[in-house]
């Protein structure tokens, strides 16, 4: 009586193989998790520039001073009207939020944008998380960037 042969793998071989790829994502975890670290960072960065630049033309376009001030929570960005104080916007970065930043500061808290496109003080918002950061600059002059 001839046998034939068995096709399939042994419970060893499955075993080296599932015990050589938790090897590979030991290794390639925190790789994974710096990179979407900063990539979150550097959307939170944008996000609060492109605000910034929002902010200006707004207080153009409706012909009346802006101010952006952090949230009473320290972990938020608010736009609001100078003069009757109401609330434009808000933008919230904490680590609950999309961005899962650890802390958010800015320079100067509030700043007030003119209708002619000039601040009353230059500000510099400092974005954190998990040990790496990004700034986000606006000039007097209304100039917006992203360091």
């Amino acid at each position: 009586m001839k046998r034939s042969p068995q096709s399939g793998f042994t419970l060893l071989e499955a075993l080296l193989v599932i015990v050589i790829f938790g090897v590979a994502m030991l290794i390639a975890f925190p790789t994974i998790s710096r990179i979407t670290t900063h990539s979150r960072l550097n959307q939170a960065a944008v996000v609060v520039a492109h605000d910034l630049s929002l902010a200006v033309s707004a207080a153009a376009r409706q012909r009346k001073p802006i101010r952006i001030a952090r949230g009473a929570d320290r972990q938020s960005i608010t736009v609001s009207d100078r003069v009757s104080g109401t609330l434009l916007s808000t933008r919230w970065l904490g680590p609950t939020d999309a961005y899962q930043l650890d802390s958010v500061s800015l320079t100067v808290s509030p700043v007030d944008l003119f209708p002619n496109g000039s601040t009353s003080s230059p500000v510099t918002v400092i974005l954190w998380a998990k040990g790496s950061w990004r700034q986000v600059t606006m000039s007097r002059a209304g100039w917006v960037r992203t360091l």
